[in-house]
């Protein structure tokens, strides 16, 4: 049974003055989401972009604007990122303390108008968020530690991706699987296998001379 893949480029590492164009070219190419890598140098070491420069771009562009806050106090940016155009707000269960804010979290997201991501680092294990699995739309697996473009795969998350698809088919949940960092034309195959809906591709896109093909292959790969 074929099913679709969305591909979901990184703003990360594209220099925030050419990011409309990148998003416009993603666009053109067949992109599905534009993956907004919101870094405050607090949580991760890098920094990134804000939500008054989220919100240029999102205004401009007819994508699905994914935001992955990889922020301290993620609880206080969710209204901010909405109002700024954001679909889907993805929360990292390591940035909150506890069940009490994890479900203030995810209720503060929907009553905002998005779809609602937690991500779990890859020393986190699925069993921590199964209590959430029934209220979120999307579970971002990470592949690589969260910050810097460019790293490599850690194969670790290959059982996550399984262990959630599992969990999905067991219990007849609707959560996306999106996995993200170091995802490439080599190892995307075997990520969707074991049941990845949506991928993010940093470093891999950005320097694709191709990126129409790319997006094109991984694509097939859901048929």
């Amino acid at each position: 049974m074929s099913k679709k893949i969305i591909v979901s480029p990184s703003t990360h590492p594209c220099p925030l003055g050419d990011l409309l164009d990148y998003a416009k070219l993603l666009l053109a190419n067949g992109a599905d989401w534009l993956h907004c890598d919101i870094m405050d140098g607090k949580f991760v070491k890098d920094k990134t972009f804000d939500e008054l420069a989220l919100s240029l771009v999102a205004k401009r562009i007819n994508m699905t604007i994914d935001v992955h806050l990889m922020v301290q106090n993620p609880i206080a940016k969710i209204q901010a990122y909405a109002a700024a155009g954001a679909n889907n707000i993805t929360v990292h269960y390591e940035a909150l303390d506890g069940p009490i804010q994890i479900m203030e979290a995810i209720n503060k997201i929907h009553e905002a108008g998005a779809l609602a991501g937690i991500s779990i680092k890859p020393a986190t294990p699925v069993s921590s968020i199964a209590s959430f699995l029934p209220f979120v739309d999307i579970v971002l697996v990470m592949s690589v530690e969260p910050g810097k473009s460019g790293q490599p795969f850690l194969p670790g998350a290959n059982s996550k991706i399984a262990e959630l698809h599992s969990i999905r088919e067991k219990n007849d949940y609707k959560f996306l699987i999106e996995v993200d960092g170091g995802i490439n034309r080599k190892n995307v195959s075997t990520v969707i296998s074991l049941g990845a809906d949506a991928v993010v591709l940093g470093k891999a896109m950005y320097t694709a001379d191709d990126k129409g093909d790319l997006i094109q292959y991984i694509k097939s790969l859901g048929n």
